[in-house]
C-alpha cells in the first residue's frame, strides 16, 4: 500500500501557493488549448483544493471569501488590489497584446508590400525573417509611443 505524501508549509508559503493557485486559475478561465479541456479540469479541482487549504490558514483565510458563481475559495477584490500575481497576469497580458499587435502589423505590412499570394507561398521561415526588421522598428515605435504615432486605415464603410 503505498502512502500519502504530506507536505507542510509556512502561512506566507500558503499564501503564495493560493496565489500560485488563483493565478492559474484566471489563465485556465481564458486560455485552454482545444482538445486539453480534462487536463484543464483536473488542474481547476487541484487549484481549488489548495484554495481551501489555504483557507484554513487563518492569516490567508482572512483575504479569502466564497466566490458567489464558483463555489470555492477566493481571494477578496481589496486583497487582489495590490496582490503580486495580479500583477504578474497584467504584465501578462500587456506583453502578449503588444507582442500580437507587432506581429499582426508586420504581417500586414507584408501582406500589403508583396501581396497575400507571394506570402502564403513563402515557407514560415522566409516569412519569419522577412518580418523581424519590420517587428524590431514596429516594437521599439510601441516602446517609446504606444499607438499615438501608428494610423489605421479603416475601409469607407467601416469608418
Amino acid at each position: 500500500m503505498m502512502t500519502q505524501p504530506t507536505f507542510q508549509f509556512n502561512d506566507a508559503e500558503m499564501r503564495d501557493l493560493a496565489e500560485m493557485s488563483a493565478m492559474l486559475l484566471e489563465v485556465l478561465a481564458t486560455a485552454v488549448p482545444e482538445g486539453r479541456e480534462k487536463d484543464a479540469d483536473r488542474w481547476k479541482k487541484l487549484c481549488v483544493k489548495m484554495l481551501a487549504s489555504a483557507h484554513a490558514v487563518p492569516s490567508v483565510g482572512a483575504d479569502m471569501e466564497m466566490t458567489p458563481d464558483g463555489g470555492y475559495w477566493y481571494f477578496k477584490r481589496p486583497y487582489l488590489e495590490t496582490a503580486f500575481f495580479e500583477d504578474c497576469i497584467d504584465e501578462y497580458r500587456d506583453s502578449v497584446f503588444w507582442s500580437e499587435l507587432v506581429t499582426r502589423l508586420a504581417d500586414q505590412a507584408l501582406i500589403e508590400s508583396i501581396g497575400e499570394e507571394a506570402v502564403n507561398a513563402m515557407s514560415e521561415d522566409e516569412r519569419a525573417e522577412r518580418c523581424t526588421a519590420m517587428e524590431k522598428a514596429l516594437w521599439n515605435e510601441c516602446v517609446h509611443h504606444g499607438i499615438d504615432r501608428l494610423m489605421f486605415m479603416l475601409p469607407t464603410a467601416e469608418s
